[in-house]
């Protein structure tokens, strides 16, 4: 049965047994998510979540809420932190299940991690884990589960943070497959706040965080759930999906790893728009522009689902924009560049940005592969050129590499670090076999102005 083979791998992983390249892997996600986490200190999705824990009156524990650098229940915690990691938008992205495992599985180890003061090394084992579970599930129900309108971030990441915690607490494989079957209880998150770019989308990282530590902690009380909760007849894959592959859940378990499937980005913009923004620097730098006012026009030919999901030219919200293409290559006209840094309020209503919506157009075309793109710019003068990005740089076969994020991490967080404050972080992700959790957490806390 996929769901206890699942399980039993979990259960059963050992530092020493995985390939040295996938730890170091998953080292650079984790540097990379969190960059976004930090960054997201001073964001409004961080806040309210910490706020409503506040309300709750469950504030302190043994964990940290960066959001506020104060202390909460290793639930909360995790709650809260993938909130704020979530609403930044340069997370890793998984794109055979389409999912955003860092969002989810970088919280949950971080908070457990910290509460339950584990080895460094334990905390990079459930990390993988996680991503392992999270992005094998999204696998085998993709394209449809998304299609009939869930968020597989939210969904499968509830797998994939239960994993991480089953893996934490040194659950047994029948404990574990416990926990995933309460998780499939839980496991939610609709895909109707693309309509009009609601903040729901961040707060399921956030849900899946809580979830799969509530899953895990109630498989420890004796609490059960399905053993068949993934594969079964009226289990979470055939109910939530039209065409379900069950031999994805398990095929080549222990060869290949899902965090090597996983990759990075590079700069601002949700998976989608990532080659169109790569395309429209390109292009700028070719043809000399100085001033988004010498582009006439500007046609990106795209996926099926990019020309549907991302065509928005009037967002209105921060969410919306980092899902709209053309804002995407308006940003990058007005500011000469790809943008390397989160997003405010001011940057949503920026006149510059907003004057050159109008002239993007986006283009089904059936050639382009799902994250490509080919881009035609007309100037103003007439003359016209041409740009074609079909594997964005941060792909999972293009990865950024360690001096790249270490890069991303510095130019992410200078806005809320103190000006010494990254090294001392990105030393203890670099050494967390020997700092661990705890350390990192706290030197985290420490690089906050």
């Amino acid at each position: 049965m996929s769901t206890r083979a699942l399980a039993r791998f979990v259960a059963e992983m050992k530092y020493e047994s995985l390939p040295p390249e996938v730890i170091e892997r998953a080292r650079v996600h984790l540097l990379d998510g969190l960059g976004c986490l930090l960054a997201g200190t001073t964001g409004g999705p961080g806040r309210s979540a910490a706020e409503m824990v506040a309300a709750l009156r469950t504030h302190g524990g043994d964990a940290t809420v960066f959001a506020g650098r104060t202390r909460g229940s290793l639930r909360d915690a995790a709650f809260v932190n993938a909130m704020t990691l979530y609403s930044v938008g340069l997370n890793d992205i998984h794109t055979g299940s389409v999912s955003h495992p860092g969002g989810c599985v970088i919280p949950t180890v971080l908070a457990a991690g910290e509460a339950r003061n584990v080895p460094g090394q334990e905390m990079l084992v459930s990390m993988i884990a996680g991503y392992e579970v999270m992005c094998r599930v999204g696998r085998s129900i993709m394209p449809s589960h998304r299609e009939r309108g869930f968020h597989p971030t939210g969904t499968c990441g509830t797998f994939g943070t239960t994993a991480a915690t089953a893996r934490m607490m040194g659950l047994t494989a029948d404990q574990t497959a416990n926990a995933f079957g309460i998780a499939g209880s839980q496991a939610a998150g609709l895909f109707e706040f693309h309509k009009d770019g609601a903040l729901t989308m961040v707060f399921h990282a956030a849900r899946a965080a809580q979830n799969g530590i509530e899953a895990a902690l109630l498989a420890t009380t004796g609490l059960t759930g399905p053993f068949t909760v993934l594969e079964g007849e009226r289990g979470f894959c055939r109910a939530t999906s039209n065409a379900f592959d069950e031999s994805l859940l398990t095929r080549k378990l222990g060869q290949s790893y899902e965090v090597m499937a996983t990759g990075f980005r590079p700069y601002y913009g949700c998976s989608s728009t990532l080659a169109a923004s790569g395309c429209t620097a390109a292009l700028m730098k070719r043809l000399g522009i100085k001033s988004p006012d010498e582009v006439a026009e500007v046609t990106v030919r795209c996926h099926a689902v990019v020309e549907h999901d991302n065509r928005e030219d009037d967002p209105q919200t921060l969410l919306a924009a980092r899902l709209s293409l053309p804002f995407n290559v308006s940003l990058v006209l007005a500011r000469g560049d790809v943008v390397t840094a989160d997003l405010y309020d001011e940057d949503l209503r920026d006149p510059v940005v907003r004057a050159s919506l109008k002239k993007v157009h986006v283009v089904r075309d059936d050639t382009m592969p799902r994250f490509g793109c080919t881009m035609t710019m007309k100037l103003t003068n007439g003359e016209t050129a041409e740009e074609a990005i079909l594997a964005p740089r941060g792909e999972a076969d293009r990865p950024l590499t360690w001096d790249d994020v270490t890069d991303k991490f510095r130019r992410l967080t200078s806005a809320v670090m103190h000006a010494k404050g990254a090294q001392p972080v990105i030393d203890a992700v670099h050494n967390l076999e020997t700092t661990g959790p705890r350390v990192l957490a706290q030197r985290m806390v420490e690089s906050i102005k």
